[in-house]
């Protein structure tokens, strides 16, 4: 039984490793590949939740989704493997390439490659996003709520006072639901 669990804890692991290794763009474009390739552990809805927590909790997300799929999955053994497993590739890939990037950064090539890069990035995150905003159930008042977020970002660069404030006053007048 020792044996198996090692076996499993070695294939956790290189799923961790091997997505972090191949994957640019940091903790966000990791989200949909973990949630794929760990849909033998994890179902959709669990998975879920655990990226809206982890989202919340201050650090990486790469790390912070990481320690809870882990621990969630094996334990405290396998937080610790799902960890070590983000977090060799960039180590190693930063103190790699780092030096190379800098030396070439005014390179067509290299400057075409990041946008390509970005590109995709972005792709990964709207998906993302899309399917938690399908698995919500709305109402008018958190259609409000994003609507308002969104107008007021595009006009405002620094909003969080008046989300603060917003919140701060909605608390107020609406203790019973605050």
């Amino acid at each position: 039984m020792k044996k198996n669990l090692s076996f499993e804890l070695l294939k956790f692991f290189s799923i961790f490793f091997t997505t972090s290794l191949l994957t640019l763009g940091g903790g966000y474009a990791m989200v949909p590949i973990f949630q794929r390739r760990l849909s033998k552990y994890i179902n959709e809805e669990e998975f879920l939740t655990i990226l809206s927590v982890a989202q919340s909790v201050p650090g990486p997300i790469a790390i912070n989704i990481a320690i809870m799929l882990g621990e969630h999955i094996f334990g405290f053994i396998g937080a610790v493997f799902a960890v070590l497993g983000v977090i060799i590739p960039p180590i190693g890939a930063i103190v790699l390439f780092g030096s190379i990037v800098n030396k070439y950064s005014n390179n067509i090539l290299i400057k075409s490659f990041f946008k390509g890069v970005y590109g995709a990035i972005v792709g990964l995150i709207f998906g993302v996003l899309y399917s938690l905003a399908k698995r919500q159930q709305w109402t008018i008042s958190k259609l409000i709520i994003i609507i308002s977020a969104i107008v007021i970002s595009l006009f405002l660069k620094n909003f969080i006072i008046i989300i603060f404030l917003a919140l701060v006053w909605w608390c107020y007048n609406d203790k019973k639901h605050c």
